[in-house]
Formats: structure tokens, C-alpha cells, sequence
């Protein structure tokens, strides 16, 4: 409730005051008006002197301190008024009282009533039958009485506050009475309800709540909703400020389905700390008889001599956590948790780092002895230093790190530490738009191997040269009537060499062969990880053309082809098969287009030209004429493995109605794979959502359907999930994807 926004104009008006009339009879009133320092509770100086213009029709003042005005009476300061029909004051008494039309304002509120009372002596104001409005908050309300001391403890009598605007009365809150006490930062209200469309739905006794922006503990609003998995639910947040850079909340959450779960969040800052841990426990799930939980740790922390550590840590207690107790498919695509202590230093020079990282797979379509490696520990070294000697460019890259597993070891999938030293040095060329770069380094990774049979080597190790060749241009030149736009050329062409070396002894740890895109066709080696060195004797070429707006530099369209040709076959695989056989790459080829105002549009493809076919493409279209509607159309094609299409919309139908829509279907397996549509009607004051949803299992296969909702009464709290509002900003930014 913004109660306290009253306080704050009330205390503005009990600062000092020097009155004055008109021109003759300002010395007089000068005179008489000044609040008495001895009832101030304010040291000072503490409160700067505001004179205060006094415009009257007709001023009574008498010998014993008595003044009477009537006639209006105005009083302004700054931009502070006071407007009343007519006004008194007895300086002996130091009471100072104004009645008939009371009309005050300032620059942030506006209070309206039968009459203004101030007690010198107590330091006390007293507005009686007060309307109030916060044109900044907004928000209005009204109080049988308003009682306002100097040291901001505020006392209404027979509240009504709401955030609708005069006239409309859609949803308000009403109390019986409330306090606010400014020092210690706390309302509190007794016999409060909250009444929509004239109906009370919600009816508290007693409650306090903050009335600043410290927080304070207590009960949060609850959320609802409602799925197949889960049944219906509910969860009621309790909220406890243990201290101003501490907090936490509990969270009961009631599924019908399956039991109450208990939920817990903590969160700290500090000075070189700061972290957030989650965990949540059901036990003896109704449909499963079993314990269910999870857990999520992450925290920062800046240490001594420049180290800085992270944490992230996330576990569960099944395979089917997250299917089972979530609709969010983020969450339910995962497919190992990852568990890591990483701690990190930065100089001129170096870069070091330290990892110790383990896995939890949840997907039970994984191979045990296809489970990741957990790395304990690794250390990374990296060394750079440009323009040294006969200025050339050095580097260093080192790797020592051990892998474990627990379970499954075989002579093809020990465990073992690798150390990994790479030093390079370049020669950067530079000269009017061109540059060319030779390099060479030297690769040098080995082994040592824990739990192989007798005769077989457990210190394995490669070593091979690698030699390169980068280099590239950008032309531009201005186009156009008015040479508005700049139009470029970008050539790359890069030439490797590494020679071939056997590796058949070597485990595979943690390398794979990625997916060919623009990056993998400018790297070195073709493999990511340490375990392989793909030889190769080949000749990336690509070229990059934009189109700038030549005023601002925004990019309206852009577009690269590029292509690797293979002198020779590459021999290294990460298995016993035969190499592939080809002497080009496919083709990669990138399209980006923002020429017209309220569309953008993107293709990526990836063109097989030996076998005359398309191995990998993808595309998406968006139109937003504003930042309310959108329209999202994307493709992904992935040739014998995925292809979907995707149709996303959040769209303002009217002033008040909106609607948010997702269609994601597998042309593949011929089903949707997600599907969900929303409403929301938002009026002056409130707002409600709803939103349906249904979704595919990743490892089952099954569907669940869920339905959600949020009601809204702005300038107050809402009720419901916050995830609806959150599909609404991915779809209008083009993350639905």
C-alpha cells in the first residue's frame, strides 16, 4: 500500500514557515508567524526555512497573537499550495487550523477535505474527511481523518486506497484504521479487505508491511494453477528479512497429484560474496511412493590477490525431476546437471584457472560408459604477450587436468590425466585495410592412465606442429542518392597445415566433432577437446558483405558464403572408423536482413555439394510494427535428425485485450512439441492472464497439459505465475526459438 506517499507530502507542509499577505500588511503577518523552536523536535538547521506566501482577502489580527483570514485564503511555497475558504492562528496556543475546501498540492500529490489542523505545541497536523491522489504512483484514496506528526508517524482512520482513476473504483482496499510510523519504517493495518468489482475476496484482520523500500518479512501472494502431472496447485510464499544484504523464502507448495513439497530460498551480498540457494523436498510422492528433491547452488565470490570463485551446483533426486515437477522445457531438455567449483585470475599477461566439475546424468538414454567425465581437478594456464621480440606475438597454452569416473572404467574408457602444452608465436600484418598473420605452434598432450590391462601403454602421448596462415581484407565505399549507406567487402582465407599422427592409443575424454558452422570453418583443429588432433592439409575461404546505414553504422543486411577445400584426407577419427573421404567441405552461407522497418529475417544453410543436398538449414521471419506485437516464424532442418517448424506470436489485439500464442511442430516425428496460448485483458488499474500449456517429455514421450494464471492490481500485488508475463518479453525479443 503506498500510504507512506501520503506521509511524505504531510511531513513536507510541518516545515518552518514565515508568513506574508499582501504588500500592506507584511510586516505585521511577518510578525506573527513562526513555528515555536522549543516544541521542534528537530535539531538545527536540520530543516531548512521555507517563507511561505500568504494571499488572503481579509485579515483579522489581534493583540494577544490571535489572526484570523478569510476571504480564500492561499498559501504557496516552492511548489507547495494550500487553498482553504478561511484560516486562523493562536500563537499562544500555536494552533493553526484552516477550513472550508481544503485543497493542498505539490509537485508529487494532491489532498482535498473539510479542514487542516496543526498543533505547534505537539507537533501534530490533522486533515479531517481527506481525499488524496499520487498522480507519479497513481494511485488515490481517502480517510475520515488524517493525523500526521513532525517525526512522520502517520494515523488514517477508515482508509480507501486504490491505483484506478476517479470515477472507476474497480478494485480498492479498505481498512479500518492504519499506522505508519516513518522512523521504524512499518505500516501497520487493522480490519483491512480487498474488494474487486465491488466483491471482497480477501479480508485481513491485522497486518504491517514496509512503508519504504527496506524490505520486511512476512506472507508473499500465492500462485495457482493447475496440470495433468501435478494437479491442481498452490503455493503460499513466506518471506524473512533476516538482514539488509540477507533474505529468505519458504515456499509450501501443495500439488494434488503427488503431496506438499517444502521449498526454500536463500540469498546473501556482501562486500565479495553474494549467492543464491535453492532447495525443495517432497516427501513420499503420492504417485511414485518415493522421496523427490532438488537442490541449486550458485554463488560469486572475489578473493585475496585478484582470484575470483564461482559455484554452480544443481542436482535432483530422479531421472524424471523436472518432467515430473515443472512445465518449463528448459528445464525438462536437460540431460546432465552440471556440479562446479571454478576459481579464476586475470593479469596483463596470464590467465589462470582452476576447475573441479562432475555430472549427474538425468537422461536415461545416455550410456552408462557415455556419462561425462568428472574432471578432478583441471588447471588452465594461458600465456599471451604481443609485440615482443623482433615483434612477433607469443603464446602459451597449458591444460593439466585428471578425469574420474567411478563406474564402468574398461581399457577404452580409463581414467587418467592429461596435460596439454601449446606455444605459438605469430607474426601480425597489418597494412590499409589488409592483414596477414602466419603462425605456427607446437601441439604436446600426454597421458598417464590409471586401470589398463598388463602390456598396454598407460602414458601415452602426440606431438605434431601446426602451421597457419590468416589472412583478409575489408573494402568499403559509400552507395545511394545521398551516400546513406556503406556498402562492405570482407575476404578471409586461411591455409593449415598439421601433419598426421597415430592416436589409436588415446582415450577420449571429453572431445567431440562439432556441428560445421561460420566458426568451425576458420579453426584449426577439427576437433573440440584435446584428446584428437585432426591432421589436415586444407584452405578455408569465406566472404562477409554489409550493408550499413552509413548516418548511425545500424547493419541492414549481411551475408557470408564460405568454404574449406581439402588438399588431403584426414586420417584421425574419435572411433575405429574409416575416415570420411571428401575433398571440400559443404558449403556455409548466412543471411541476415533488417532493411525494412518492421521485419527481420535470417537463413542459415549448410549445402552438401558432393552429394547435391542440403545437410542443415534453418530460418526465421519476425515482423513487430511496435513493441506490443510480433510475430515470429522460424524453420530448423537437420538432415535424418530434426525438423521442426515454429510459430510464435504476443500480439495487442485492443487497448485492453492481448494474446501470446506457440505452435512448435516436429515434421519429423509428426506431432507438436509444444504448444501454449495466453489472454490477458489489462484495464487502468488490473489485469488478468491466463495461459494454457501443453508439452512433450523429453525422455517419455507423454504430454502435459498445465493452465496458469495471474491477477494483477497495479500499484498493489498480483496473484499467480509470473512465467506468463515472461513467455510474453521471449516471443516480443525473438527468444521463443
Amino acid at each position: 500500500m503506498r500510504a507512506a506517499v501520503v506521509a511524505s507530502f504531510l511531513i513536507a507542509f510541518a516545515s518552518p514557515v514565515v508568513l506574508a499577505q499582501s504588500a500592506d500588511d507584511a510586516a505585521l503577518i511577518r510578525g506573527i508567524g513562526c513555528w515555536p523552536e522549543a516544541v521542534s523536535p528537530f535539531e538545527p538547521g536540520e530543516l531548512e526555512l521555507q517563507p511561505i506566501e500568504l494571499t488572503t482577502g481579509d485579515a483579522d489580527i489581534e493583540d494577544d497573537g490571535k489572526a484570523l483570514f478569510s476571504g480564500p485564503v492561499s498559501m504557496r511555497s516552492g511548489d507547495m499550495s494550500l487553498e482553504a475558504a478561511s484560516a486562523s492562528y493562536d500563537r499562544k496556543s500555536g494552533i493553526f487550523l484552516a477550513e472550508g475546501g481544503i485543497a493542498f498540492r505539490n509537485g508529487a500529490s494532491r489532498v482535498s477535505g473539510e479542514s487542516v489542523r496543526y498543533d505547534a505545541t505537539q507537533g501534530l497536523f490533522t486533515f479531517t474527511d481527506g481525499d488524496f491522489e499520487l498522480p507519479f504512483t497513481p494511485a488515490r484514496g481517502s480517510a475520515a481523518s488524517m493525523e500526521l506528526s513532525r517525526t512522520g508517524y502517520l494515523q488514517l482512520e477508515r482508509v480507501v486506497y486504490t491505483s484506478c482513476p476517479a470515477g472507476n473504483n474497480d478494485w480498492l482496499l479498505k481498512a479500518r484504521s492504519l499506522k505508519i510510523d516513518a522512523e521504524s519504517g512499518r505500516g501497520t493495518a487493522r480490519g483491512a479487505s480487498l474488494r474487486f468489482k465491488n466483491v471482497p475476496f480477501l479480508y485481513v484482520p491485522y497486518f504491517t508491511y514496509p512503508v519504504t523500500d527496506e524490505r520486511k518479512s512476512g506472507l508473499l501472494f500465492p500462485k495457482v494453477g493447475s496440470s495433468n502431472q501435478r494437479g491442481f496447485e498452490l503455493e503460499t510464499p513466506v518471506y524473512w528479512n533476516i538482514r539488509p544484504n540477507m533474505d529468505a523464502t519458504f515456499i509450501p507448495h501443495y500439488m494434488g497429484k503427488r503431496g506438499l513439497q517444502l521449498g526454500a530460498e536463500y540469498r546473501f551480498l556482501t562486500r565479495r560474496h553474494d549467492g543464491i540457494l535453492w532447495a525443495d523436498l517432497l516427501p513420499n510422492d503420492d504417485e511414485t511412493g518415493e522421496d523427490r528433491w532438488q537442490y541449486d547452488v550458485r554463488t560469486q565470490s572475489f578473493l585475496p590477490w585478484a582470484w575470483r570463485s564461482t559455484i554452480k551446483a544443481t542436482g535432483v533426486s530422479d531421472d524424471n525431476y523436472y518432467e515430473d515437477m515443472t512445465s518449463s522445457r528448459q528445464l525438462s531438455s536437460q540431460t546432465n546437471l552440471e556440479r562446479k567449483l571454478d576459481l579464476e585470475r586475470y593479469t596483463r599477461n596470464w590467465s589462470l584457472f582452476l576447475r573441479v566439475r562432475d555430472f549427474q546424468t538425468i537422461d536415461p538414454e545416455i550410456l552408462p560408459e557415455d556419462e561425462p567425465y568428472a574432471q578432478m581437478p583441471q588447471l588452465v594456464a594461458d600465456g599471451s604477450w604481443r609485440n615482443g621480440l623482433l615483434g612477433l606475438d607469443y603464446k602459451l597454452g597449458t591444460e593439466a587436468v585428471y578425469f574420474h569416473r567411478k563406474d564402468n572404467i574398461n581399457e577404452t574408457k580409463p581414467n587418467g590425466a592429461r596435460l596439454h602444452v601449446q606455444p605459438e608465436v605469430a607474426l601480425p600484418l597489418e597494412y590499409n585495410g589488409f592483414y596477414l598473420t602466419p603462425e605456427i605452434a607446437l601441439d604436446y598432450t600426454g597421458y598417464q592412465l590409471d586401470g589398463l590391462p598388463a602390456g598396454q601403454n598407460d602414458s601415452p602421448s602426440r606431438s605434431a606442429p601446426i602451421a597457419n596462415i590468416d589472412s583478409g581484407a575489408i573494402f568499403d565505399r559509400l552507395a545511394g542518392k545521398s551516400n546513406q549507406l556503406l556498402i562492405t567487402l570482407e575476404p578471409r582465407v586461411q591455409y593449415t597445415y598439421i601433419p598426421f599422427r597415430d592416436q589409436s592409443d588415446i582415450p577420449i575424454f571429453d572431445t567431440i566433432v562439432p556441428d560445421f558452422n561460420l566458426v568451425q570453418l576458420f579453426r584449426k583443429n577439427r576437433f573440440i577437446g584435446y584428446d584428437r588432433l585432426g591432421d589436415t592439409n586444407q584452405l578455408s575461404a569465406g566472404i562477409t558483405s554489409r550493408v550499413l546505414d552509413s548516418s548511425g553504422g545500424r547493419q541492414l543486411l549481411a551475408l557470408t558464403i564460405g568454404q574449406t577445400r581439402y588438399f588431403e584426407t584426414g586420417q584421425v577419427t574419435l572411433s575405429d572408423d574409416d575416415p570420411e573421404t571428401f575433398d571440400t567441405s559443404n558449403y556455409i552461407a548466412e543471411l541476415s536482413i533488417r532493411a525494412w522497418r518492421n521485419w527481420t529475417a535470417g537463413v542459415e544453410l549448410q549445402y552438401d555439394a558432393t552429394n547435391d543436398r542440403t545437410a542443415r538449414t534453418s530460418a526465421r521471419v519476425q515482423y513487430k510494427p511496435d513493441d506490443s506485437k510480433a510475430i515470429n516464424l522460424g524453420y530448423r532442418y537437420v538432415r535424418e535428425s530434426l525438423e521442426q517448424v515454429d510459430v510464435a506470436a504476443a500480439w495487442a489485439i485492443s487497448e485492453q485485450w492481448s494474446a501470446i500464442a506457440r505452435y512448435n511442430y516436429s515434421l519429423l516425428e509428426d506431432k507438436p512439441l509444444d504448444q501454449f496460448l495466453g489472454l490477458e485483458y489489462e484495464s487502468c488499474c488490473w489485469a488478468i492472464r491466463v495461459l494454457g500449456r501443453r508439452s512433450v517429455a523429453r525422455s517419455t514421450g507423454q504430454s502435459d497439459s498445465s493452465i496458469s494464471f495471474q491477477f494483477e492490481l497495479k500499484g498493489f500485488s498480483n496473484v499467480g505465475s509470473s512465467s506468463i508475463t515472461g513467455l510474453e518479453r521471449d516471443i516480443l525479443d525473438d527468444r521463443s526459438r
